[in-house]
Parts: C-alpha cells; sequence; structure tokens
C-alpha cells in the first residue's frame, strides 16, 4: 500500500498520468462528436431521401387523379392509397419513425418552416382532391375536367416545388455538415498531434535532467569533478539532482583532503627515507667504528690467553688472570658477531646481501664451526654430538653456496642452542636426499614458546633476555637467498627444539 502512495505522490508521474489522460479523453471525444456529426449526416441523407420521396408520391398522386378524372378507373382505392401514401411519408418526414425500412429520426426545428409550407400545400391538394373527386357527385364536361385537372397539375407544381425545396435546403445542410465534420477530423487531428507534441515535449523536458545526470556521471568516471547538474523544479528528478551534486562536491572535498593528505605523507615518507638513510649510515659508521677498537681487543686478549701459555711455560697465566680473559674474549666475540649482525640486517633490509657461490663440503664447514662453537659451550654440563651422513660412501656432501655466510648461519643456529641448553646435549644430524642438503641442529632446552614460535624468524624477535633478536632473522635470510628454507619445531618428547 505504501509503495501505491508513493506512486501517487510521485510527482513525474502525475504528469505523465495527465497527460496520458488528457490524451485518452480527447481522443474518445473526437471520437465521440464525429460520431455524432457522422449519425446526424445520415440521418439528414435519410431525411433527405424521404423528402425527395415526395416528388415521386406527388407524381403517382397526380397519375391517380387524372385515371380517376377522365374514367380511366372508377376505383377509388388507388387513389385513397396515393394519398395516405404521401400523407403519411410528409408526416414521418417531421416525426420520425420506420418507414421503408429505414429508421429516420425527427426533422431537425430549422426545417419545419419549409415542412410546414409542404404540409399546408398538402392539405390544400388533399382537400381539393377530396371535394372534386371523392365527394362531388355532378356530372364532369370535358372542359370541367380540363380546368380540374390544371389545378391538379399545379397543386402538385407547388408540392413538388416545396419538396424540392426542403430537399435543396437539407442537401445544402448536409453538405455544411460534411464540411464541418472534416474541420472537425482535422481540428482533431491537429489536437491530438498537439497534445502528442506536448507530451514528447514534457517527457524531453523530464528527461533533460536523466541526460544530464549521464553526461555528470561519465564525466565524474573519467575523473572530472568540477561537474554540476541544474535544478528546475521540485520533482524527484530534481531530488535527484541536488543529491548527485552534494555527492560531488562531497566527493571533490574528500578528494581534495586526500590528496592534502597524500602530500603530506609523500612529504613524511621522504623525511623518513632520509632519516633511514641517516640511521643506515649512522649504524655503518657505528658498526665500523665499533669493530676498529674490538678486533685489537680481541687479538691481544687471545695472544695473552693463548699465546703465552704456549711459548712461555714458566710465566703461566694464574687462574684469576684466564677467568679474566675469557670474559674480555667472550664478550669481545659477542660484540663483534652484534657488529656482524647490524651490518647484515642493513644489507638484508637494502636487498644488498651479497653471494659468493662456490662448490662446498657441508660436512667440512659443519666441523669447522662446531670446533668453533666448542668454546662457547665447553661448559662440561652439554655435549655437543656430530652425526655426519655419508653420500655416494664419502663423508663428502657437495652443495653450492657461499662459505662466510653458510659458516654465520651454523654459528647463529649453534649459539642460539648453547644460549638456551644449559645442560644436556646439542645433536647436529645432516642427510641428503637426491638434490637437496638437510642439517637440524638439536637442543634439549626448555623449548619454543607457542607465542613465539609464529613470529621466531622475524626481526627483533627474541625469547631471552640476552639476545638481540637478529641472528635467526639473519639466518632465513641467507638461506632463502641460497634458494632454501628453514623452520623449527619443538621436540616430541617435550625437550628442546629442533631447528632445520
Amino acid at each position: 500500500m505504501s509503495s501505491w502512495l508513493q506512486r501517487i505522490n510521485s510527482k513525474i508521474l502525475l504528469k505523465i498520468t495527465l497527460l496520458v489522460i488528457i490524451e485518452i479523453v480527447l481522443i474518445v471525444a473526437s471520437f465521440g462528436v464525429l460520431a455524432y456529426f457522422q449519425s446526424q449526416q445520415s440521418s439528414l441523407g435519410n431525411s433527405i431521401n424521404i423528402a425527395g420521396k415526395d416528388r415521386y408520391l406527388t407524381a403517382n398522386l397526380l397519375l391517380q387523379t387524372e385515371k380517376y378524372l377522365y374514367g380511366l378507373s372508377s376505383d377509388t382505392s388507388q387513389l385513397k392509397v396515393a394519398m395516405n401514401g404521401l400523407e403519411s411519408n410528409i408526416i414521418t418526414l417531421k416525426q420520425g419513425g420506420m418507414i421503408s425500412g429505414i429508421d429516420l429520426t425527427p426533422l431537425p426545428s430549422n426545417f419545419l418552416d419549409l415542412w410546414n409550407i409542404v404540409n399546408g400545400r398538402w392539405n390544400v391538394f388533399k382537400a381539393y382532391i377530396t371535394n372534386k373527386l371523392l365527394t362531388s357527385l355532378q356530372a364532369r364536361t370535358t372542359s370541367d375536367q380540363s380546368l380540374t385537372r390544371k389545378v391538379f397539375e399545379s397543386m402538385a407544381s407547388n408540392m413538388i416545388e416545396s419538396s424540392d425545396k426542403l430537399v435543396t435546403l437539407l442537401g445544402q445542410q448536409t453538405d455544411k455538415n460534411s464540411q464541418y465534420l472534416i474541420l472537425l477530423q482535422i481540428l482533431f487531428a491537429i489536437l491530438i498531434i498537439g497534445i502528442l507534441v506536448l507530451i514528447l515535449y514534457l517527457v524531453a523536458r523530464m528527461l533533460r535532467p536523466i541526460f544530464a545526470l549521464t553526461q555528470a556521471t561519465s564525466k565524474v568516471k573519467k575523473g572530472n569533478l568540477d561537474v554540476s547538474v541544474k535544478q528546475k523544479g521540485n520533482d524527484e528528478l530534481s531530488v535527484l539532482s541536488e543529491s548527485f551534486n552534494s555527492m560531488v562536491g562531497f566527493i571533490k572535498d574528500y578528494t581534495k583532503k586526500q590528496n592534502e593528505l597524500t602530500k603530506r605523507l609523500e612529504a613524511a615518507n621522504e623525511e623518513l627515507k632520509y632519516k633511514d638513510q641517516l640511521k643506515d649510515e649512522f649504524i655503518n659508521v657505528a658498526a665500523h667504528e665499533l669493530r676498529s677498537p674490538i678486533q685489537p681487543i680481541l687479538g691481544l686478549s687471545e695472544i695473552l690467553r693463548y699465546g703465552k701459555n704456549r711459548g712461555e711455560t714458566n710465566n703461566k697465566l694464574s687462574k684469576e688472570d684466564e677467568l679474566v680473559l675469557d670474559i674480555i674474549i667472550r664478550n669481545a666475540r659477542r660484540l663483534l658477531r652484534l657488529e656482524q649482525n647490524i651490518l647484515d640486517m642493513t644489507r638484508i633490509e637494502s636487498k644488498t646481501l651479497h653471494l659468493d657461490i662456490e662448490t662446498l663440503d657441508l660436512n667440512d664447514i659443519i666441523s669447522n664451526s662446531i670446533h668453533d662453537a666448542q668454546y662457547e659451550i665447553d661448559n662440561g654440563r652439554v655435549d655437543l654430538e656430530y652425526n655426519a651422513t655419508k653420500s655416494n660412501g664419502t663423508n663428502r656432501i657437495r652443495i653450492e653456496a657461499d662459505r662466510a655466510r653458510l659458516t654465520q648461519v651454523l654459528s647463529n643456529l649453534l649459539s642460539n642452542a648453547a644460549k638456551f641448553s644449559k645442560e644436556g646435549s646439542i645433536i647436529v644430524n645432516t642427510e641428503k636426499k637426491g638434490s637437496e642438503a638437510f642439517v637440524s641442529i638439536r637442543d634439549t632446552g626448555p623449548g619454543i614458546q607457542p607465542d613465539i614460535m609464529t613470529k621466531l624468524f622475524s626481526k627483533l624477535v627474541t625469547n631471552s633476555s640476552r639476545g638481540t633478536g637478529l641472528g635467526l632473522y639473519i639466518s632465513k635470510s641467507i638461506i632463502e637467498a641460497h634458494d632454501g628454507k628453514i623452520w623449527a619445531e619443538n621436540n616430541s618428547d617435550g625437550k628442546g627444539a629442533t631447528l632445520t
């Protein structure tokens, strides 16, 4: 019901409905008027036929009177029939009715004067016939017959003259009605065409905002927001045009704000790039400056710690001196790894990490890495095991890789395992499957927490307060640069984790 009310309240629909109703009324009215005039025309035509019949009936009556007058017929019945036929025809012409199979309408009032003349002459003619022929018993002489005949002919002629005049006027009226009918047809055709043209004009006027909206939306689609649609009237299309203009204005303002924000973001992005560049430069400078004192500290400490014991047996270090030097060497190596990790992180982020690919023996690299890591786990509580798999009957597993980077990855993984394994064992296994080599490092530490597992290889993620969160991130980047994969999983026995 509400939808119908909305349709009724639609101003556009109301306009179109009114125009259609006007067109329908005009067409129906034109058909009605034309049908009326056509019927009048037909009625006048019938009246002309009946009035024209008076001539024939009058002539027939004159013939019957002459026959009776000259004794050619002694029977008055034919004379009376002729009189009754003419009288009935005259009366029916005025009053209308069925005659000769025609449903005649009454004679129009503007022709009654002529009809009265015809009727009056008929009454005179009728009375004369009655007096001279039907009721008179006198013998007629030849001269009387001739005189009576002349009177009859004169009266009949007057009757025919008045009937012809009535027929002529009825014919003139019919001609006028035909002209009026043609004019009405032309007038109604002009009115109908005019209404159709008006409907088309109004429809075109109503559709003009739609065309304007279509063109405007096409321009907006192409990115031109400097468009608007003119509003005329207060119908639905005007409301739609107003809404469109408001929408375009909102989009224009929003786009302007977006452009301003984009410019600000671009400026901020440029500033961030500049600051990031400064950061990278600072990191590079800081890392190199950090390496400069670390290398002599580490080198001299190792000479004091190991060279003195080997070269000068009479001047051995005390236990306290060895402990101090071990602490210095361990932390110096830690700083050196940190410096290397920072530099590698900047290379990875700037995508400038370079690989020197060569043919290597994987077992040889692992053995050297284990030997270097032995110092960090030499606490007597963690055992380091290495299970090398033979390939083609030898302990060699040939791979294409960067020696230094692969050694760095193994050192990071072993250092990470040693960090979390206070006691137990660290087991390194290698396996060759087709063209792929697998290396797994299993520890007996606390394992990897579930919340850390999903982001273990992300930057700056660590499970230790001593870690930097760079080792595994760098290791993953180096392995992926070799088109390899690295993953971690907790051991099934609940002790420690395995990185592969």
